[in-house]
């Protein structure tokens, strides 16, 4: 009779469950570059090959009150400026709001209008951050006073460097972007947009001179 080595087949079984476990990812699409999600197809390609995002990547994190139109402005922004840039495949920017009542909802349709004129493309829904993408984030970059508030109330969730967008603006002006939904009888809402999205390709440009201090 052939005896069955029992310790041998214990220790293979909890190999495959661990290799399950390691291969699996909880990285929200909509956060990884464009590129990365390109596959090509034909020799010498490998069309099921992983996206270049890796757990030892630092993560930057963007925070709007919404989530909805500035948050994933700024990430867009930054993932072409990382594209340029030497950093490109060693920082993964993400996007999220604060708050529950917009979880799901499509970007804001006339940011995402406005952001293609400038060579931006939004597309996805709004995610709520939770307390793991909090405490995972190296940077986090909050755009508005309600995020600022957010983080400071949760302060023990998170490891990384806080700082809001107004560090990275010119001095004297506005410490965070404006709200494109608050209403301003002064400015049309289109130059509002305009203006949002030029605030924060500057405040994204001078953050990305200061990553190697940062992160």
């Amino acid at each position: 009779m052939t005896r069955t080595n029992k310790s041998s087949k214990t220790r293979n079984f909890f190999r495959k469950i661990k290799g399950k476990f390691e291969g699996s990812s909880s990285v929200d699409p909509s956060d990884l570059n464009q590129e990365s999600l390109v596959h090509q197809s034909g020799e010498g390609s490998y069309p099921n090959q992983a996206p270049y995002y890796s757990p030892e990547l630092s993560n930057v994190l963007f925070l709007s009150k919404r989530g909805m139109s500035r948050a994933p402005l700024a990430r867009e922004v930054m993932r072409k400026l990382l594209h340029l840039s030497d950093l490109f495949g060693s920082i993964r920017p993400s996007a999220r709001g604060i708050s529950d009542a917009y979880e799901f909802c499509p970007f804001d349709k006339r940011m995402v209008h406005s952001a293609r004129k400038f060579g931006y493309e939004l597309s996805g829904n709004v995610r709520r951050v939770n307390m793991s993408e909090l405490s995972s984030a190296n940077l986090i970059i909050t755009l508005d006073r309600e995020s600022e508030e957010y983080t400071k109330s949760r302060h023990f969730y998170i490891r990384g460097e806080v700082k809001a967008i107004g560090a990275f603006l010119p001095s004297g002006d506005t410490p965070y972007v404006p709200d494109p939904f608050e209403s301003d009888e002064f400015i049309e809402p289109q130059v509002k947009y305009d203006q949002i999205i030029r605030l924060i390709e500057t405040g994204c440009q001078n953050l990305l001179k200061s990553f190697p201090s940062l992160v």
